[in-house]
């Protein structure tokens, strides 16, 4: 349609509406274009909006780019949503030049910058580790009566966090939740890996209760990243309690979320817990991996547990899936059983 100069009639407009409803995407996509335009538009606009997003989403931003500016010269669209989507597609993929030349143009033709843009210039400045002016644009925006919404604050925490500035992430973590914002559950689990990797777990568990709180149902991945935030401060009961809050919701039922736990028990020195979770598998009927037995063995070769590491690796040669252990895991096995006991 776009290589033909063909637009979206009444049916493809329905259609994409329909898409975005049982998607559920479409009141967030509606907000979006409210928070550019400052009022509500027509489903018409919410489609196009929608295509556009996808398109970018796809990598395809010069395809993206051209189609917003066909549909401005048609007037489908309006100006500041046009180069707003035109602004976040050059942040996206990391062209903060151009978008500054983007912004520039949207305020030479009359349109006022907004709250969207000016998250998405935020964001691009925190990826690219320049956090000072994304907090100067932060201070720009609330002065000009713009709010700030749970992704520009998303993108702020992961920003200072990620450049050890963890006061101040720690300050808009504060304030996007006593605002009442979370963000979506894609966006939280990127904040989870940046507040773990800081060893900031307590705010990364209060970040899921944010969210369960507000209706959110986190899959077995946020708890995983959970279970990583306990191993690295080696908290071998933090994460026994998350296994169990998992099971309470039904997540504990794949290979992923065990292989995880069993990794960050034995990272917490605790390889004789991270052991129970064998019969646990075995219970449910999932395939144990090597990948498991060999974290086991290491683990117990690591504690000095030589006599335990061997039984573990009798347990795993015998199974009928036929398991070898890694070159590794196998060496330092050997190299405990050589060595006097």
């Amino acid at each position: 349609m776009t290589l033909k100069r063909v637009y979206a009639n009444q049916a493809t407009v329905e259609l994409v509406i329909g898409v975005l409803s049982r998607e559920g995407a479409l009141s967030r996509t509606a907000a979006l274009v409210e928070r550019i335009h400052s009022k509500k538009c027509s489903p018409g606009i919410v489609a196009h909006v929608a295509l556009a997003l996808w398109i970018f989403e796809e990598g395809r931003t010069d395809q993206g780019i051209l189609l917003l500016r066909r549909m401005l010269q048609r007037n489908i669209v309006f100006d500041d949503i046009a180069y707003s989507l035109i602004v976040h597609a050059y942040c996206h993929i990391g062209e903060l030049k151009s978008a500054h030349e983007q912004w520039d143009d949207m305020v030479r033709r009359g349109c006022h910058p907004n709250a969207f843009v000016y998250t998405c210039l935020i964001g691009a400045y925190c990826r690219e580790g320049s956090v000072s002016e994304a907090i100067q644009l932060l201070q720009k925006m609330m002065s000009k009566k713009l709010k700030p919404y749970d992704a520009t604050y998303s993108h702020l925490i992961t920003g200072c966090f990620k450049q050890e500035r963890a006061e101040e992430g720690s300050e808009y973590f504060d304030k996007m939740l006593h605002e009442g914002l979370v963000p979506d559950i894609g966006t939280c689990n990127d904040i989870l890996v940046v507040l773990c990797g800081a060893g900031e777990v307590a705010k990364a568990n209060e970040l899921v209760t944010a969210i369960i709180d507000k209706g959110i149902v986190p899959g077995w991945d946020t708890y995983c990243r959970l279970v990583d935030g306990y191993s690295k401060v080696g908290d071998a009961q933090g994460i026994v309690k998350i296994y169990y809050e998992m099971e309470h919701r039904g997540l504990n039922n794949c290979v992923e979320v065990f292989t995880c736990l069993v990794k960050g028990l034995c990272q917490c020195g605790n390889p004789k817990e991270a052991e129970k979770f064998l019969s646990v598998m075995e219970r449910k009927s999932l395939v144990l991996t090597s990948d498991i037995y060999n974290t086991l063995i290491s683990s117990y070769c690591e504690k000095g547990s030589t006599k335990r590491a061997l039984l573990i690796y009798d347990r795993m040669i015998t199974r009928t899936e036929k398991l070898i252990p890694s070159a590794d895991t196998f060496m330092m096995l050997v190299r405990r059983v050589i060595k006097p006991m």
